[in-house]
């Protein structure tokens, strides 16, 4: 069964670190994904089309005009077609409303989407008007998936079916490697307590709140430094409010790594402030790598995080709380540590990419059965 993966990326995020794993578990047993990559008329080569391609997958770029493009819905039904795609599978707003306005009669290959969760905090912002007529485009759409079972705007859910949650592979972390690859992060994290996240530097990631509680932090334990490892368009707005903030020497934004889970045994405490999420690969790395974990009440997480057993939980937009989880976290990093073992044996047991890729077939069977009745 050849699978087309269709995806319009920015960088290697949490949904497309989700998809290559998917897709080399979809290879193991023998599907044959293949990756059909969106962008502008200008755009070169992006870095998980760079990256599938290291990985030997077929990859087929399709270039159109920004926004919304018929002739781009239909180079992509076309190329679909020349490849013999049994089935679509969308991975973003773009790729759902380009293909999922068509009708069947013109499309002609079933098509599965999976919502993986907000990126953008604001309801008005060009995003969210994505959104928003998504919400509505996917009604048509042969199955809907979501990366968790809780999300809040049930509007967004009323076209899904199915609750698919991530997976990713057994990990093996080597942090010496990467510090010994890095010495401008090893020299800045010698002895300090290191609160860590691997995060898109974007609105919804809630990094502005984290900046906040680390200026109360500072003042009670000043042993602490956070590294910020990751890129997005809020780079110079954290930057700034790290500058006015006083916290210039204790707060690094690293800028993005490949594989940067490879640190994440270097950190303390690994923190998630998120303002909304679907199901966050780099909690789940984190919960591999046995990080004690500070993460907002958001979408997913706490399920993953199993209400607070495997990780401590506070709610989003609030600083002061988070301050107080992060200190009381290092005030016991004993007790911590077990807590992070014991995310480490959820993680591997229950947030596989083998279990997910095998959830996603059985979805793709019964959209295929669905599809010929």
């Amino acid at each position: 069964m050849k699978i087309m993966h269709i995806i319009d990326s920015d960088g290697l995020n949490g949904a497309e670190i989700m998809l290559l794993n998917l897709m080399e578990e979809q290879r193991r047993m023998g599907l044959e994904p293949v990756l059909l990559s969106l962008g502008d008329r200008a755009a070169e080569e992006n870095s998980l089309e760079a990256e599938a391609k290291t990985r030997m997958f077929s990859v087929i770029p399709v270039r159109m005009k920004r926004g919304y493009s018929l002739p781009g819905a239909l180079e992509i039904v076309r190329a679909a077609r020349e490849a013999g795609a049994a089935l679509l599978h969308s991975h973003g707003y773009k790729a759902d409303i380009l293909i999922g306005s068509l009708p069947r009669t013109i499309r002609k290959i079933p098509m599965v989407r999976t919502q993986h969760g907000c990126t953008s905090a604001r309801k008005f912002s060009r995003i969210g008007m994505y959104e928003a007529l998504d919400s509505v485009i996917m009604r048509g759409l042969d199955a809907v998936v979501e990366v968790n079972g809780r999300a809040t705007d049930r509007k967004r859910r009323r076209g899904a079916k199915f609750v698919i949650e991530n997976g990713i592979p057994e990990l093996k972390f080597d942090p010496a490697s990467a510090y010994s690859a890095d010495p401008a992060v090893r020299e800045f994290c010698r002895g300090g307590l290191i609160v860590g996240t691997l995060s898109r530097l974007s609105e919804e990631k809630g990094l502005v709140h984290l900046i906040a509680a680390l200026s109360l932090i500072c003042r009670r334990q000043p042993r602490v430094k956070a590294l910020v490892f990751g890129a997005g368009p809020q780079k110079d707005l954290l930057q700034s409010l790290v500058n006015d903030a006083g916290l210039a020497g204790k707060v690094m934004l690293a800028g993005y790594r490949n594989a940067a889970y490879h640190y994440l045994p270097c950190f303390d405490v690994f923190v998630l402030p998120s303002l909304t999420e679907g199901l966050p690969i780099a909690l789940l790395e984190a919960m591999q790598a046995a990080v004690p974990i500070v993460a907002t009440r958001v979408g997913g997480i706490p399920s993953v995080l199993e209400n607070g057993a495997t990780g401590v939980l506070v709610g989003p937009k609030d600083p002061t709380a988070l301050a107080e989880a992060i200190l009381g976290v290092l005030a016991d990093l004993r007790g911590a540590r077990t807590m992070g073992r014991n995310a480490r044996m959820v993680a591997v047991a229950n947030y596989s990419s083998r279990r997910m890729a095998e959830n996603y077939l059985r979805v793709y069977e019964t959209v295929l059965k669905n599809w010929r009745n």
